[in-house]
């Protein structure tokens, strides 16, 4: 406890803020993709590119956004972040190329949102990692679920633009909310551990890159396919459309709980298996075309609980296995720039073996071997303490 630093009274309110950045500005966008297309006069399949170009950010741009805050500050980057994704997330309503450009900014900021919260958690809130943590996954799962509720309503009342509009104005509200912070902002040399350790020589860090990137493998995967797999075996759009709010909201209480629980664990392979075995069960449910709601519930309850159990274990562990903030942000940075490469192939390798079989199940044995080499990479990662 003697150990914790100052900061803005705002401190809480712009992690909790961030949190609901973090997926909405992406996540919202599927929902409206035949609009779009509308407006832009463009085949709807040219779109499927706005969901990967993020995690084409993430994938390539965490190290670096590791090493620029290291440079600059933590409290800096992410304010120059919120003004990046208000600007970017506005442009995406201008014209089609503005709505590439306005993906990548959004995609960019999002990849330092990603990076550097479980580094500031770590540094300003070292005795409470698990209990923040949970405070924005919570926030950043629960807005991902109303995003991509609310934005179809709002899209038909008004347009699909006031939607983004409205998602641009959050952004600007957090950036706002974020700027007290820059008075605590601290460059490199701060402290002597500033430029922290190599996390790529570490086997323990690479154990839970791959439990990482498999993990997320699964998550995209079944986002982007797990509406289809239910149409394909009799339900209807809108059923359809419910699974994949259902699999967001149902992850809700794992997404505090799990947090909290793993930071009064010195061994978290019990939650790794328990949320492995979710997973596994789940997807050999999608096996099976049970033309059933209930059924599909089931499936939308397994994986979320299994993929954000899995997901915001590994944001807790960033700061868990490491004793300094500049190692929790190298290590958020390593395992997140090549853990999102692994995950922006699932949604492609997937899509691609259900287009040229004309049958989901060798897609869904992909997604099953995926769960399996997530829980087994993060049961090594979990067999020492720190990394």
């Amino acid at each position: 406890m003697e150990n914790v630093k100052k900061h803005s009274p705002l401190l809480i309110l712009g992690l909790l803020l961030l949190g609901v950045c973090m997926r909405m500005p992406i996540t919202s966008i599927p929902s409206v993709v035949a609009e779009i297309a509308q407006t832009f006069k463009v085949p709807t399949t040219s779109l499927g590119i706005l969901t990967t170009i993020p995690l084409l950010c993430f994938g390539l741009l965490s190290s670096v956004v590791s090493a620029t805050a290291q440079r600059i500050g933590n409290e800096l980057t992410l304010t120059i972040a919120m003004v990046l994704m208000f600007i970017g997330s506005y442009l995406r309503i201008i014209s089609f190329s503005l709505l590439m450009v306005g993906t990548v900014m959004v995609g960019i900021a999002i990849t330092c949102i990603n990076v550097l919260l479980p580094a500031i958690v770590t540094d300003k809130f070292p005795s409470r990692i698990g209990s923040v943590t949970g405070m924005y996954n919570t926030a950043m799962t629960l807005f991902a679920a109303i995003g991509a509720y609310a934005i179809t309503p709002i899209a038909h009342h008004s347009s699909w633009q006031t939607a983004v509009i409205i998602i641009s104005a959050i952004a600007l509200v957090t950036a706002i909310v974020w700027l007290p912070n820059l008075k605590y902002n601290e460059m490199n040399g701060a402290d002597n551990d500033a430029t922290g350790t190599n996390m790529w020589k570490k086997r323990n860090a690479w154990w839970l890159l791959l439990f990482f990137g498999f993990q997320c493998f699964v998550f995209y995967s079944v986002v982007a396919w797990l509406p289809t797999i239910a149409k394909t075996a009799g339900l209807s759009g809108d059923q359809a459309s419910m699974i994949a709010g259902l699999f967001q909201l149902f992850a809700l209480p794992f997404a505090f709980t799990v947090p909290v629980i793993a930071t009064k664990m010195t061994n978290r392979q019990p939650i790794m298996l328990a949320a492995g075995i979710a997973s596994m069960i789940g997807t050999v449910m999608m096996f099976f075309a049970v033309n059933s709601f209930a059924y599909f519930c089931v499936v939308a309850f397994l994986l979320g609980a299994g993929s954000t159990t899995t997901f915001v274990l590994a944001m807790t562990l960033f700061g868990l296995k490491t004793k300094s903030a500049a190692d929790t942000r190298n290590l958020s940075g390593m395992v997140q720039s090549l853990g999102y490469l692994i995950a922006a192939l699932g949604p492609i390798i997937v899509g691609n073996l259900n287009a040229q079989t004309h049958s989901w199940f060798a897609s869904v044995i992909v997604i099953l071997i995926a769960a399996f080499l997530f829980t087994v990479f993060g049961m090594l990662a979990e067999r020492h303490q720190y990394i």
